[in-house]
């Protein structure tokens, strides 16, 4: 998790997952990427919950499950930090690319 600075949020980009308790909660998608041998998504919670901080970002595991997608944790603090160091190095990448 990370301090990100204020970004537009569309449609486009809310992606909908479900919690543990099966309520709905939707996030701004902010990348997709590859890290290793797995997917990976980053993405800012639209309504802040109770656990997190304003601009913090959340890293899942992505594994397809028949047509749908599904947002796994990340088991190991080595795979967080690689797929977090990724993640910086693409994300601040493409800002770049967009300067």
């Amino acid at each position: 998790r990370t301090e990100m600075s204020e970004r537009d949020i569309t449609e486009e980009n809310i992606i909908e997952a479900t919690d543990q308790d099966g309520n709905p909660v939707n996030f701004e998608h902010l990348l997709t990427f590859e890290y290793g041998e797995n997917f990976y998504v980053a993405m800012l919670p639209v309504e802040l919950p109770d656990d997190m901080e304003e601009g913090e970002v959340l890293l899942m595991r992505l594994e397809e499950d028949g047509d749908n997608d599904v947002f796994l944790p990340i088991d190991t603090e080595e795979e967080l930090e690689g797929a977090w160091n990724a993640f910086l190095e693409m994300y601040y990448e493409d800002d770049e690319d967009e300067e």
